[in-house]
């Protein structure tokens, strides 16, 4: 291991961190989230949380008073925003650049060292303090890292390189779709084949954009950047895209396959040989009509 890129790297030890995430409709698994995000990084010196709510009709938050009852846990409800906010990517970059304003203006966040951005919809259920740990030990000098899955990779829409993922997957879907009627090939070859198994040993893969679930920034580089929900010609984004293409392209952004967060999702189940197979025959024996009438059931595989 090379000792000189790790004393660039703050030790977590030393480290106090700030967990920021969006909350609806997530009262079974925000609790579990909450203590499982909290084992594997408590390693750290601190860790504050900060969950910004909005648009819940369950007892969500009941949930977040609850937690808020701990001294390391703030969250801030926006009420019913999808009334005035109805386009959702631009809702939910909405949601996030609050917790980048307190992270930049409220003197409580001054000594933050890292950000964790996590998912709180149980997609961070396998997370360790193992996993965690091998961000830290690992030889590459990264300014922000992400997870990786022990199933298929599922968040392939935040997702940009150069080989594996050079554009907006549904965006090519699409083009797709233009010429031709294969609906199996279209979503196969934009999306699903691109979900691919990152074995855990292998090195960090640098990318341009990724999220998966998970990512660790180092404070400085958030207090100039903000997220959209949309392109420049209006059409919905992934927030986490154009936060990463256009603040942090200067950065060394990374997915550390050793971060394991999740195993098996409802994203990356899409990618299971049992849609593929449902899939490829519905394509040859039923309708486009009629397999947009299915995809309720494609859903629950």
């Amino acid at each position: 291991m090379n000792n000189n890129i790790n004393l660039m790297r703050k030790n977590l030890s030393q480290s106090n961190l700030l967990v920021a995430g969006l909350a609806r409709n997530c009262e079974k698994k925000l609790e579990n989230e909450v203590r499982q995000i909290n084992l594997a990084f408590s390693d750290a010196k601190s860790i504050n949380w900060l969950v910004i709510e909005s648009d819940s009709d369950d007892r969500t938050l009941d949930v977040l008073n609850k937690l808020s009852n701990n001294d390391f846990f703030d969250f801030i409800s926006l009420g019913k925003l999808e009334k005035k906010i109805p386009n959702r990517t631009e809702r939910i970059a909405n949601c996030r650049n609050l917790y980048l304003e307190e992270l930049k203006f409220n003197s409580k966040y001054n000594e933050i060292d890292y950000v964790i951005v996590a998912d709180l919809d149980g997609v961070n259920s396998k997370l360790s303090l193992k996993s965690v740990k091998s961000c830290w030990e690992t030889d590459v000098d990264w300014d922000a890292c992400f997870a990786n899955q022990s199933a298929p990779y599922y968040d392939i829409w935040a997702l940009r390189h150069d080989l594996w993922n050079p554009a907006d997957c549904f965006e090519q879907n699409s083009f797709f779709s233009k010429y031709s009627v294969d609906v199996f090939f279209n979503r196969y070859s934009s999306i699903l084949s691109k979900m691919i198994t990152i074995p855990e040993d292998v090195e960090p893969i640098k990318v341009k954009s990724a999220f998966g679930g998970l990512g660790i920034y180092k404070k400085n580089l958030l207090l100039k950047a903000e997220y959209s929900g949309l392109k420049d010609n209006g059409e919905n984004d992934c927030e986490h895209i154009n936060f990463h293409i256009n603040y942090l392209s200067d950065a060394n952004l990374y997915i550390i396959p050793s971060l394991i967060n999740s195993g098996w999702n409802e994203h990356s189940r899409q990618r299971s040989k049992l849609f593929l197979f449902i899939l490829f025959c519905a394509t040859r024996f039923f309708s486009i009509k009629t397999i947009k009438k299915l995809r309720g059931l494609f859903k629950k595989l």
